[in-house]
Order: structure tokens, then sequence, then C-alpha cells
């Protein structure tokens, strides 16, 4: 059984150092074993991508850690969209 804390910790750097994230958050909703997450992820990457598109750009990035989780709950999102998203809240 993995750490969750560990899963977390390498899925935000994945996506920081692959995706160039300027925002990434990710929650363990597993108890504790990371099999289980939800992320949003903000990157400049995604301009002019499909929501498939980023999705399948952030699982090909977390190839090597989706052997371990086995539920991935995803927001993709450009800088853009994230800023209106904040100024909205």
């Amino acid at each position: 059984m993995a750490d969750g804390q560990a899963v977390v910790d390498a899925v935000r750097s994945k996506m920081i150092s692959t995706l160039e994230a300027s925002h990434c958050e990710v929650s363990d909703l597993s108890d504790g074993c990371g099999a289980k997450l939800d992320m949003i992820v903000v990157s400049a990457k995604f301009d002019g991508m499909s929501l498939i598109d980023r999705q399948r750009a952030v699982h090909e990035a977390l190839e090597e850690e989706m052997k371990t989780i086995h539920a991935l709950t995803m927001k993709c999102k450009t800088p853009a969209q994230w800023e209106k998203m904040q100024s909205a809240s």
C-alpha cells in the first residue's frame, strides 16, 4: 500500500515539472493510501487544447503514478480560466 502523502507529492511535482503547472492542488480522497485523488491543474500548456486532450496530457504525464492510482478526478484549466474562476468566487 502506498503512502498517500508521497503519492500526492509525486503527482504535484510531476504536474509542475512536466506540464509546467502554475497552480496544482492534489487531494487524497482514499483515507491515506493515495489510490483515489482529486486534482486541479492550471497550465498554459492547456491553451488551445480540448478538455479530453488536457486529460490525456495529465494521464500521459502520470503514466508511472497511474499504476498505483485507482481513481483520479481532475479539473484542467488554463491560467485565464483559473483567473476567471477565482474572481467569480
